[in-house]
């Protein structure tokens, strides 16, 4: 391997690289305050020969895990599905002295109770994907809150780096920890870090890459001190532990616990653990090999394989004691390492008198939605309007009309589908979903960023739990008034498959951005605001109904929620960035080629002239049915491309620039009914079938058909009593 030397130059405020030979530069911000570079960024070389480490990054919900992720990144990140699951995670490689570290910045968790699939995926990718390292990002305000997962890391056979975050926070609060007592308490490293500046995130990493390199050194050794303490917990401790509770019992119950103490049993709660799961897979045949020996992976175990009730109860028994045991190393490691002085009252206690109040909370919470959404409905028009200008641009600049023309008048015209699919597909992507996605994602993140969503989920957790979801859902149903697309995609945020799925089916009957176009171009247009307006409120009434419906089938209770509300922060701009970047990337991966190919399809139909035969074959429906005229088949067909063409098709159809001229208010009312519920369109469909698979996405199509098709036909009978 060839040798290379990284100079800290302050003055000139860069690093030389030398005696490197065939170098890809990649620029890293970096936080190294020893150095006096926090705030540069540092030259990285990537050469043939170094060694490459995996460092996974965890932590609990808005911990600052995700930007202390961003600190030490480029904008150079992929995002992955763990398998079988729709749970992300995201990745990134950096250049860190002779090592290749690849990133994983995996989903937030609290500990690995395995109550969510997120839970699930962190501890698998943690125990199956061979990580070298851990870093915990910890809330340093939350010590507590985040021990929890720090005592599950600690089972782990793998290196661990505490990065005690927002620091600075903290001390405003006034809360001063103790890290280097932390650190000799938990006997892993502990470096302050204020992520959102970068401070000591670079330091962190070297930590980590030190701890990797020491690993056969660094091994838990029991404490070699032949002090009259460690004989009597040594006299304790036998093979027979788990059976004898005495020895849970006795620390269980002291008031005066000394440091020493602590300190072994902290080191000691991976031992119990480990005898624990022998003495479990020793009765079920197991091996422990396969087993990391974390407590979670109990869970199936209790599930499947203890069946003698007699040791079940056994098992449970010494598990309920062991989770004591962990409850009170906790609490008497925050009572040793930190310091509480009385703060004065801060911003945020101030605020969320406010936004937590049981009344002005939803009025401030209103507000705040209308204010983002007349945001993205304003900066959406005007993306859109660019978009639809730039596009234009390219296609002339292409010359495509002068190219459709020609291939009109030749033998190779039935390429001319292909093409006007290809133009129609990419335009409805970037002319119309892009442009109220891009503000959506970065506004939404905004909200995330500043700790204000935790506060929403809180408000809507009781009004969401009557309907059998729970507050977290939230969000997801606020976007989709947006754009479902969105809406679906974060849906990953919900922490069980269950609510995941049920959501993602129903979230299409929402009326998004473009269903609010044919309602305005339609009723707000013909009939005025007052009948746009009754129309929202009429398909929150159905949409309220059916969840009610499903709730009361499939019997779904979710626990009391018990979150942590963060403090209030300034958004980082680059994390703002990344963000934007990665949700954009993912549509654009993912549902923008299903569209296109889905508007190559239709292109054909009309090609082949097959538009009569459509029209005819769903007369039964339109006409029989709805009442409406034969020819709106084909703008409904072209509807599920994006709901928007259903209303300029429909003028197209019906020949004329007046739709009362043809058709009555009650088929106009019934029209924008069926619009409204009928079939997802197609960038939502590939959406759901990503994200929640396709027998559910199936289910989802299928319930919207029906509910438009008994709400359209209800109403047609209803209207006939009015007009």
């Amino acid at each position: 391997m060839r040798n290379f030397n990284l100079n800290f130059t302050k003055n000139k405020k860069e690093i030389d690289v030398k005696n490197i030979k065939k170098v890809r530069n990649i620029e890293v911000p970096v936080g190294c305050e020893k150095c006096e570079i926090s705030n540069l960024n540092r030259k990285i070389v990537n050469y043939r020969g170094y060694k490459k480490v995996r460092i996974a990054i965890v932590g609990q919900p808005n911990s600052g895990k995700s930007t202390f992720f961003n600190s030490l990144t480029n904008f150079k990140v992929n995002t992955a599905n763990y398998s079988g699951t729709t749970v992300n995670y995201h990745i990134t490689s950096i250049i860190v002295k002779n090592y290749e570290v690849e990133l994983i910045d995996l989903p937030g968790i609290y500990s690995f109770g395995y109550s969510d699939l997120a839970e699930k995926v962190t501890f698998e990718i943690l125990t199956k994907e061979e990580i070298d390292g851990i870093i915990q990002v910890v809330e340093a305000p939350s010590l507590a809150h985040s021990l929890i997962l720090t005592m599950d890391l600690l089972t782990l056979d793998i290196p661990l780096v505490i990065a005690l975050n927002m620091i600075d926070e903290a001390r405003t609060k006034g809360v001063f920890i103790n890290s280097e007592l932390l650190e000799n308490l938990l006997n892993v490293p502990v470096i302050e870090t204020i992520a959102t500046k970068g401070y000591n995130s670079y330091k962190t990493i070297l930590k980590i890459l030190n701890e990797i390199e020491n690993k056969n050194n660094k091994t838990l050794k029991l404490d070699q001190k032949n002090n009259e303490q460690d004989s009597i917990i040594d006299s304790k401790i036998s093979s027979n532990l788990l059976i004898n509770n005495k020895f849970i019992d006795d620390y269980l119950v002291k008031d005066n616990l000394q440091v020493s103490e602590l300190k072994y049993l902290i080191r000691e709660y991976k031992n119990i653990w480990r005898n624990l799961i022998e003495d479990v897979f020793k009765y079920t045949n197991c091996h422990i090999k396969d087993c990391k020996l974390m407590p979670a992976c109990l869970m199936n175990i209790e599930k499947r394989e203890l069946s003698d009730n007699s040791y079940l109860n056994y098992y449970l028994k010494i598990r309920n004691e062991l989770l004591k045991v962990k409850s009170f190393i906790i609490k008497n490691i925050n009572d040793f390492v930190v310091r509480y002085d009385k703060p004065k009252p801060t911003f945020d206690d101030i605020i969320d008198k406010a936004f937590l109040h049981n009344f002005w909370g939803y009025v401030f919470l209103t507000l705040i939605l209308l204010f983002t959404f007349g945001l993205v409905f304003v900066v959406g028009n005007k993306l859109g309007d660019f978009a639809e200008f730039i596009t234009d641009k390219f296609w002339n600049l292409l010359n495509v009309s002068f190219i459709i023309d020609y291939l009109n008048n030749s033998h190779f015209n039935f390429i001319v589908p292909f093409i006007n699919g290809l133009i129609d597909g990419i335009n409805g992507g970037v002319g119309i979903v892009l442009p109220y996605l891009i503000p959506l994602v970065l506004f939404i993140s905004i909200l995330e960023d500043s700790g204000y969503i935790p506060r929403m989920v809180y408000l809507f957790d009781n009004i969401l739990r009557k309907f059998g979801f729970s507050g977290r859902s939230i969000l997801a149903f606020i976007l989709g008034y947006g754009c479902n697309v969105t809406a679906i995609m974060s849906l990953r945020n919900l922490t069980t498959s269950t609510e995941r799925i049920l959501a993602g089916i129903v979230i299409p009957l929402i009326p998004c951005s473009a269903r609010t176009v044919v309602i305005m171009g339609l009723i707000t247009a013909y009939l005025g605001p007052i009948w746009g307006i009754a129309m929202y409120i009429f398909s929150l009434f159905i949409i309220s109904l059916v969840l009610l419906i499903i709730q009361k089938i499939s019997n779904l209770k979710y626990p009391t929620l018990i979150m942590h509300i963060p403090s209030y922060r300034f958004p980082s701009l680059k994390s703002l960035i990344l963000k934007t970047y990665l949700k954009i990337k993912a549509f654009i991966y993912t549902a923008l080629p299903v569209l296109i190919i889905g508007t190559i399809l239709l292109n054909y139909l009309a090609y082949f002239r097959l538009d009569g035969v459509i029209n005819n074959f769903l007369s039964l429906l339109t006409v029989n049915l709805l009442g409406l005229p034969e020819v709106v088949g084909v703008p409904l067909i072209f509807g599920v491309l994006a709901k928007e063409n259903a209303l300029a098709l429909l003028y197209t159809a019906l020949n004329t620039q007046n739709v009362l001229s043809v058709m009555s208010i009650s088929q106009v009312l019934v029209f924008t009914i069926f619009v409204m519920f009928y079939t997802p369109c197609i960038s939502t469909i590939a959406t759901q079938v990503r994200e929640i698979g396709l027998k559910y996405t199936v289910y989802s199509v299928v319930l919207s058909l029906f509910i438009a098709l008994f709400v359209a036909v209800f109403s047609k009978l209803a209207l006939s009593f009015i007009f």
